[in-house]
């Protein structure tokens, strides 16, 4: 689909599409509380490593996935021929959608923009990425009111992926029943209720049309991308040590790995933590603890309105990325329980194939 650039009514954020990009980048650690001040000096750095090179404004890349209280940064320049070093790193962005809002006017002030761009996507069920941009379009240290910073929040494309893999399964015929008037009801610019309506009615027809096998198939190829970073710390503990049960050991002395998956025999057991632990907690009925739980925000405010718990197969997709990434070789994953099928929480067994 050609993504033009559309304005949603008078937010100030626009849907588009953005090109490929040759970068030179740094990486950094931070933290939600980061401030510009504390970017700047390795942006200088980075600067000065690729003079001459530098086609376009710097940028920070935020990927949100790699730390539970903490944030991955790459501090990148675009640049028109690689440039490398020990600590610097050349490589091509691929084009990806996004939702965009211009921030003006003081870096501190930014968590306003973000929250009114991040509330535009829960608002609509606009599913995003675990990944972000800030693109520093202009920076003044000494007028702050000049600043001109555009944020990204990358998009997931759900609906696409969806379509891709339901033809990759069942074929193209499948394909055009299952997204019957997803072009109307399931766009950038639907509404919640709408795309909740045709979320529900397309798993009714998939479960027309495939066995479970079909359905794990379709829908585990689906879920939000994994942190390749996190993937690639958990494969060389495999790689080095080839006992699964070193990489378990890690995932529970990790802090920044809030699940705890248990063992038995060839089966690995996860049970989904809350996904709003404190309001989880705080819950008095059951339905707000549930809603608390759900981590899935196509789904989590609308647990009772009878979606089929096929979709759950879809969150069986993060934990199939990271165990074939990690073991090399396909995993099966089942759901045990889930929220969707009136449990009240949600439960996989990971299969390992030896």
């Amino acid at each position: 689909m050609k993504v033009g650039i559309i304005s949603f009514k008078d937010t100030g954020i626009t849907h588009k599409k953005t090109d490929k990009m040759l970068v030179a980048s740094i990486s950094h650690k931070g933290t939600y509380q980061d401030t510009i001040q504390q970017l700047i000096p390795k942006l200088h750095e980075l600067e000065k490593r690729c003079k001459g090179y530098i086609c376009g404004p710097a940028m920070a890349l935020y990927d949100y996935g790699v730390y539970t209280e903490a944030v991955h940064i790459d501090l990148c320049y675009p640049i028109t021929e690689p440039v490398g070093s020990a600590d610097v790193t050349s490589r091509t962005l691929d084009a990806v959608e996004v939702l965009s809002l211009v921030h003006h006017g003081p870096y501190e002030k930014i968590g306003e923009s973000y929250k009114k761009l991040y509330g535009y996507i829960r608002e609509y069920k606009i599913v995003p990425t675990a990944y972000g941009r800030e693109i520093y379009v202009e920076y003044n240290a000494e007028n702050a009111e000049n600043n001109v910073t555009e944020l990204h929040a990358i998009l997931h494309k759900w609906e696409d992926r969806f379509a891709r893999n339901v033809e990759r399964v069942l074929g193209v015929e499948a394909r055009d029943a299952v997204m019957k008037d997803s072009d109307k009801l399931y766009t950038i610019e639907s509404s919640a209720q709408d795309k909740v309506a045709w979320l529900k009615s397309a798993m009714e027809r998939v479960d027309r049309l495939a066995n479970e096998d079909q359905k794990y198939e379709i829908l585990s190829c689906c879920a939000h991308q994994f942190s390749d970073k996190r993937i690639a710390e958990l494969r060389a503990i495999y790689e080095k040590t080839k006992d699964i049960n070193a990489v378990l050991k890690f995932m529970h002395e990790d802090p920044n790995w809030y699940e705890k998956p248990i063992r038995k025999g060839n089966v690995i057991y996860v049970t989904k933590v809350p996904y709003d632990v404190k309001s989880y907690e705080n819950a008095k009925t059951d339905a707000e603890k549930r809603k608390s739980y759900c981590h899935c925000m196509l789904v989590r405010r609308h647990l009772e309105e009878g979606i089929s718990g096929t979709f759950c197969y879809c969150g069986t997709g993060w934990y199939r990325q990271y165990w074939e990434g990690v073991l090399g070789k396909p995993v099966k994953i089942e759901v045990l329980k889930s929220l969707l099928k009136g449990d009240e929480r949600c439960e996989v067994a990971i299969h390992l194939d030896f």
